[in-house]
């Protein structure tokens, strides 16, 4: 499993915590880890995103379980309960695949969620060309 799948499946449990968080419970937790674990490469950076991840979502589904919210995106739900904290695990998995595999889809994704949890633009203006050049020399 690459580092962006595994982040779509973060945020799959992400929007699960947010729009059903009564569906979120321990043995779901354990299931879901147990099977993000079978697909990854057990590196210890996505292993500890992937753990990091189960006990935010557990919060999230527990504040919403006791507040219940209607949100215009499930990604407000994210931020609402756990501000830019709650998309380092993302952050996290992408830069560990950009330091691994560099490729310009990973780029991408590190300035796209960079921007996620620190309000700011990564190697604005960089192409990943001139990134991987510049890495290079």
């Amino acid at each position: 499993m690459s580092a962006l799948d595994a982040v779509e499946l973060v945020d799959s449990l992400y929007r699960r915590a947010v729009e059903s968080p009564t569906s979120i419970d321990e043995s779901m937790l354990a299931e879901w880890m147990e099977e993000a674990l079978e697909s990854i490469s057990h590196d210890p950076v996505q292993v500890k995103a992937l753990r990091q991840a189960v006990r935010l979502a557990r919060k999230m589904a527990t504040r919403f379980e006791l507040e219940p919210r209607r949100f215009p995106d499930w990604r407000n739900g994210v931020d609402e309960a756990l501000g830019t904290r709650g998309w380092d695990p993302q952050l996290d998995l992408v830069r560990n695949e950009l330091a691994l595999a560099p490729s310009a889809v990973v780029f991408d994704a590190m300035k796209e969620r960079h921007r996620a949890v620190h309000f700011s633009e990564w190697m604005e203006g960089v192409s990943f060309e001139e990134w991987r050049a510049d890495r290079e020399s």
